[in-house]
């Protein structure tokens, strides 16, 4: 495969970043030979992650623009920085600190951002990618093939406002590449397992808000049971989940059986279940809000 070339590729990245010194450097490696830019918003972080942006900011000399910005959560925070940082490139990528480019995705996008704009009928692009779990990609599950809207031009795309999950929003075609990205958090599983545990909150939140008609998202994905994929999914979990018992059974059955996670080994089992526990804690947490909600009733019936 021929190497990239270093000249203008006409992307600039966005990664968020909170704590992010273990792998930050991977995904700073596998952009910024090509990359026009990388923005950096950190969300003040307390390890080394701003200062490893500033170490690879001096060995490719105003490439890397580090801006602190305190959390605003998952979908205002990245909102913020479309608002608010110097893009000038005709194209963005968003790509967590967790995750890398691939070779073959690099080729890719350089391909279409070296093309006019204006002959792109595509605003955004999905992106599919490899999870790791356990130093094993996970090909099965439901969790591959994973798409992501993530390729998109300056100006044309925005987050719903949701807590977490949330999906972008393209004004525009949509279109899908053929690379991949890998998702790998080199943290290790209690950060993952407390990640997961702040997401089922979040999570929990949303899906109740949606049940007692309290949801005040001014851009959203629309819930449909015959849209796309995305939309097809947002309206089983506003409109059919909410009323499956044993949430968590249910998720592993589907997700080792019926999506084939069987295939991937004692890996996969291993992955089932610790979504399925997530999605406990999901189960869980809307249980102690609708509680706390009939309790407010109450009291306020008084």
């Amino acid at each position: 495969m021929s190497s990239p070339d270093t000249s203008r590729s006409n992307i600039e990245f966005l990664i968020l970043t909170k704590d992010e010194e273990i792998n930050l450097p991977h995904t700073l490696e596998a952009l910024l030979p090509w990359a026009d830019r990388v923005h950096v918003v950190d969300s003040q972080s307390t390890d080394l992650t701003r200062e490893i942006a500033e170490e690879y900011n001096q060995k490719h000399p105003g490439k890397v623009n580090t801006v602190i910005q305190p959390w605003l959560g998952y979908a205002k925070q990245k909102n913020w920085a479309l608002d608010n940082l110097p893009f000038e490139s005709d194209w963005i990528f968003i790509v967590d600190a967790d995750e890398i480019v691939l070779p073959e995705l690099r080729d890719e996008l350089l391909d279409i951002a070296a093309k006019n704009p204006d002959v792109v009928k595509e605003s955004g692009f999905y992106i599919n990618r490899y999870f790791i779990f356990l130093g094993k990609r996970i090909r099965h599950c439901g969790y591959y093939p994973s798409w992501n809207l993530r390729f998109f031009k300056r100006g044309k795309a925005r987050y719903e406002e949701r807590e977490v999950h949330e999906h972008m929003i393209v004004e525009g075609e949509e279109g899908y590449l053929k690379g991949h990205m890998e998702h790998n958090d080199r943290r290790g599983l209690e950060v993952y397992m407390a990640k997961h545990n702040h997401y089922s909150t979040l999570e929990a939140r949303e899906i109740h808000s949606v049940i007692t008609g309290a949801s005040e998202q001014s851009e959203h994905l629309d819930a449909k049971l015959f849209g796309n994929n995305l939309q097809r999914r947002r309206w089983i979990k506003h409109h059919f989940y909410p009323k499956l018992p044993c949430k968590w059974i249910f998720r592993f059955l589907w997700m080792y059986f019926l999506k084939l996670g069987i295939l991937d080994g004692v890996t996969g089992f291993r992955f089932c279940l610790f979504i399925s526990a997530y999605e406990m804690l999901i189960g869980l947490k809307i249980m102690e809000l609708q509680i706390e909600e009939r309790e407010r009733r109450a009291g306020s019936a008084k």
